[in-house]
This record gives structure tokens, C-alpha cells and sequence, in this order.
């Protein structure tokens, strides 16, 4: 694939397997291959409504890809624009192959 969009939806593999995830996903990407992906902002696991979340920091990430060929071209934080969670914080990374 030319690129990969993981917008919110890594964030419910739990953060053991992310290093394996990482890996796989890159391998399906071309050479230069771009992937986006998405997470709440942090450095924990937490469980909320009876749904998991890994919640990712740019040193989390870099510990996560860190086996794999991809490394971080840009990075961001925005918040959430859902009313009642606007103190959210979301980490955005575009990550090349």
C-alpha cells in the first residue's frame, strides 16, 4: 500500500502487542509508504465503559515502532471536539516506511 489511516482505532490493541502491530502493518506498506495513526494522549492503559484503550506519548511511540522500519516524519497534539471532552488531548504521527 501507498499509505495506511489508522485514525482512533490502534488505540484498542493492547500496548503489548503495538511493537508486533507496527511491524506487520509496515510490512504491507511500499517503500516510502506513508502511516497516520491516532491516540489519546499518555502513557498508560486504561479501561473505561468496559472498553480498553492504550494511550500513547511521542516516547511511547518511538518505543513501539522502534522494531519496525518505520520512523516519525511529524507529530502534533489536538484536542478533542467532542462536547464534554474537550480536555482530551489526541497525539497525531505521520510515520514513513
Amino acid at each position: 500500500f501507498d499509505a495506511i489511516w489508522a485514525c482512533a482505532s490502534l488505540l484498542h490493541v493492547p500496548s503489548a502487542e503495538l511493537p508486533n502491530v507496527f511491524s506487520h502493518l509496515a510490512s504491507q506498506l511500499k517503500p516510502q509508504g506513508l502511516f497516520y495513526c491516532s491516540f489519546k494522549y499518555g502513557n498508560d492503559d486504561v479501561e473505561r465503559g468496559g472498553r480498553y484503550f492504550t494511550n500513547a506519548d511521542e516516547a511511547r511511540l518511538d518505543s513501539c515502532i522502534a522494531s519496525s522500519p518505520l520512523h516519525v516524519v511529524d507529530s502534533w497534539l489536538t484536542g478533542d471536539l467532542r462536547a464534554g471532552r474537550e480536555s482530551e488531548r489526541w497525539i497525531n504521527v505521520i510515520l514513513s516506511k
